[in-house]
């Protein structure tokens, strides 16, 4: 992942203010668009570079495919957006609409090319952009606000993540912020308000989704599934077998939360019964339970029957 160019923390007012200017940008190319202003040129798609900032968004392939039949039969409404990269260059907003040109067979898309866009600004164009889509999951809003937080406190995503697991610890009572943790919480607090979204509080309520199974994060993404089911569906996640089987009714029966917490239950027992391993594994927990001058207090004929049970087990165990 590409980490910003090394410089000081600004300060909350010029990181909002930077937001604005994204914001502003993000409207204007919209409208030069819409009012057929824009100055789009042709490029070459073998020349679009994709986004050095990585893409982390499930893109659903059947929606690209039938964006590529929406150009098809009306053409692009929306060019792409780019930006200069050496004598190439770089993808800002657009990846569905290129994979779907790809899809068409096309060697060319519509672009319209920005000029003197900092990687700042290219984070926060793309954040705007994921930000206004009216089809945003909660997922991909999430993200789209870290990306803010990590040009207001110029940080790595995993930078942003750590400290908002402090936070969060903290509002737990299990660590101390420092006063530069208190600075960054107050600042990043600002920077959030001001999307309109959520604030800092809200945010690390969503903490846990960014450490979920990737087959939970994707269904999150496509908006298949609540943030409430999910969190639920992590229980299964050390068994992808059973995380598919579960999550799959959860979201072909539009369940609850509450339907989803009985349904992984019953999975359980279902399981347990099928196999046995539970009881097996229990009694044997107990059994190194047991110390030795317990087993001293038996009978000599118990202490025989203790080695007979002992003699079968061992024998079991090496015939697998």
């Amino acid at each position: 992942m590409a980490k910003l160019p090394a410089r000081k923390n600004i300060s909350a007012e010029t990181a909002t203010k930077r937001i604005e200017e994204a914001q502003a940008l993000r409207q204007s190319i919209s409208e030069s668009i819409e009012n057929k202003t824009s100055n789009t040129i042709e490029v070459a798609i073998s020349s679009i570079a994709s986004s050095k900032f990585h893409d982390r968004r499930w893109h659903d392939k059947m929606a690209i495919v039938e964006l590529s039949k929406s150009i098809e039969a009306v053409g692009l409404i929306y060019p792409v957006v780019l930006r200069r990269a050496g004598e190439e260059f770089e993808r800002i907003i657009g990846y569905r609409r290129i994979e779907a040109y790809k899809i068409l067979g096309r060697e060319t898309i519509p672009a319209i090319i920005l000029e003197n866009v900092d990687d700042d600004m290219a984070i926060l164009l793309m954040a705007t952009e994921n930000m206004q889509r009216e089809d945003i999951s909660v997922y991909d809003e999430t993200l789209a606000l870290i990306d803010y937080l990590k040009v207001a406190i110029n940080e790595t995503q995993e930078g942003v993540e750590k400290l908002l697991v402090r936070f969060k610890n903290h509002n737990a009572g299990s660590v101390q912020l420092s006063d530069d943790e208190k600075e960054k919480r107050l600042q990043m607090n600002e920077v959030l308000k001001k999307t309109g979204k959520i604030d800092i509080s809200g945010l690390l309520n969503r903490l846990t989704m960014l450490s979920m199974h990737p087959l939970i994060k994707e269904a999150l993404s496509a908006s298949r599934l609540s943030f409430s089911n999910a969190q639920v569906l992590q229980k299964l996640s050390k068994n992808e077998v059973a995380l598919k089987a579960v999550m799959s009714r959860v979201i072909d029966e539009n369940m609850s939360k509450r339907e989803a917490m009985k349904l992984i239950a019953e999975y359980k027992e279902e399981k347990v019964g099928k196999t046995g391993e539970s009881d097996v594994i229990s009694k044997l927990k107990l059994l190194s339970k047991t110390n030795t001058k317990q087993v001293a207090k038996l009978s000599k004929a118990d202490q025989e029957k203790l080695m007979e049970y002992f003699t079968k087990i061992d024998e079991i165990l090496k015939n697998k």
